[in-house]
């Protein structure tokens, strides 16, 4: 039996052929009822009832072809193969294999940059790792921790699972590293925390001002700490 032509693409075939009369059988041919005819129908023709109700999805830009489930969207990706699903890229850990803390500082501040080279001189072990806030494993370590990734306003202490901000992040940088800042950092904890932050925030908002900033940014260390700062 042949289909009938010029039926809408995105229409059931088999709705369309209970609509239109049935064909006259054949003197030697004696179907057993209607029913049975559109069932013979529907086997004999079944590609092409799948591909009225599921149309083809084309991508116009590869030429990769899927089809889509009925009710549904097909995805599809350059060179693959028809009804791939395209998924997102995993997102990078920067503590899947190095457990350290990073210290996200502001690179082009003056001030920032010589407590870098000071941390640095005072953390013999490599406690720390560094990256500045501008740079792009800086923006990535903001946007894990919750934070803008254009929020410069404060100096980060990221963990694996914790971050610290402001004069906690001062403090326990400082608790890590050798006599005297050890020292300094204890003296520092019992103060309470908003007169810490009270004190940071009037330094960090005017360290521009009072310290200047340099016109590059320092993503970093040309010396011996080259392998303490993360950049990508």
């Amino acid at each position: 039996m042949r289909a009938t032509y010029g039926l809408p693409r995105t229409h059931s075939y088999v709705a369309l052929v209970t609509q239109r009369p049935l064909p006259v059988a054949a003197p030697n041919r004696n179907p057993a009822s209607t029913r049975g005819l559109i069932r013979g129908f529907n086997q004999s023709h079944r590609s092409i009832i799948v591909a009225a109700v599921a149309p083809r999805a084309e991508d116009s830009n590869t030429g990769a072809a899927s089809i889509a489930p009925i009710g549904g969207k097909a995805t599809s990706t350059p060179g693959a193969a028809p009804g791939a699903v395209a998924t997102p890229a995993a997102a990078r850990d920067d503590f899947a294999v190095d457990q350290r803390p990073i210290i996200l500082f502001d690179g082009v501040c003056k001030l920032c940059n010589g407590g870098v080279n000071y941390m640095l001189d005072n953390d013999p072990k490599g406690v720390f790792r560094m990256a500045a806030l501008q740079s792009p494993a800086g923006r990535r370590l903001l946007t894990r921790c919750g934070r803008s990734p254009n929020d410069i306003s404060s100096i980060v202490l990221v963990e694996k699972d914790r971050h610290f901000v402001r004069s906690e992040a001062i403090l326990r940088i400082g608790a890590a590293l050798r006599v005297p800042l050890s020292l300094l950092a204890a003296l520092g904890f019992p103060v309470p925390l908003p007169l810490r932050d009270a004190l940071y925030d009037a330094i960090a908002n005017n360290r521009y001002s009072f310290f200047g900033r340099t016109s590059t940014c320092r993503l970093r260390d040309a010396g011996k700490f080259s392998d303490r700062f993360i950049v990508d």
